[in-house]
Parts: structure tokens; C-alpha cells; sequence
């Protein structure tokens, strides 16, 4: 699940239809507010990989296109330690 399936699931979840793991930075204010909790285990949760996933031969508009290149370069320009949540 990427970020924007994440904004995407928020509202589901805190609507009560579900359970899901989200990104800490995504659920941050909503855990402050008490819509969201935090699930055991607290202090060792499971590492869950996100991964970018594209169709290289589909046709996509420039603004796609814009996303996606954006989205690899600040992949690449940010180190592996500052994309993992604890």
C-alpha cells in the first residue's frame, strides 16, 4: 500500500469498517485525537514493506508521468533509515 492507498483506507478505518496498517506519519494526528489506536505489539511492530508499482508500457499522461518520476527520484535522494517508521 502506498501513501495515497493509505489517505485512502483513513477514513474507512475510522469509520469502523476495518483494521489496517498505516503509516505513522498518515495516522498521526488522528491517534492524537483518539479516532485511531495503536494495535499490540507496541514496542517491536512488524517491519511492512511499501513498494511503487507501474506498468512501464502503459501510456500515461505528463502529470502520471510527473508523479512517478517524482515519487522514484524522492525515493532515491532519501536515505533507507529515514523511510523506516518505529
Amino acid at each position: 500500500m502506498g501513501f495515497f492507498g493509505a489517505l485512502v483506507l483513513v477514513p474507512l478505518i475510522v469509520a469502523g469498517l476495518g483494521i489496517g496498517p498505516l503509516p505513522l506519519h498518515v495516522v498521526r494526528e488522528d491517534v492524537a485525537m483518539g479516532r485511531l489506536w495503536r494495535l499490540p505489539p507496541y514496542d517491536d511492530p512488524p517491519a511492512i514493506d511499501v513498494h511503487v508499482v507501474w506498468n512501464p508500457r502503459a501510456q500515461v499522461n505528463r502529470a502520471e508521468a510527473s508523479l512517478l518520476r517524482g515519487l522514484l527520484e524522492k525515493i532515491d535522494q532519501t536515505p533507507e533509515a529515514e523511510r523506516i517508521y518505529a
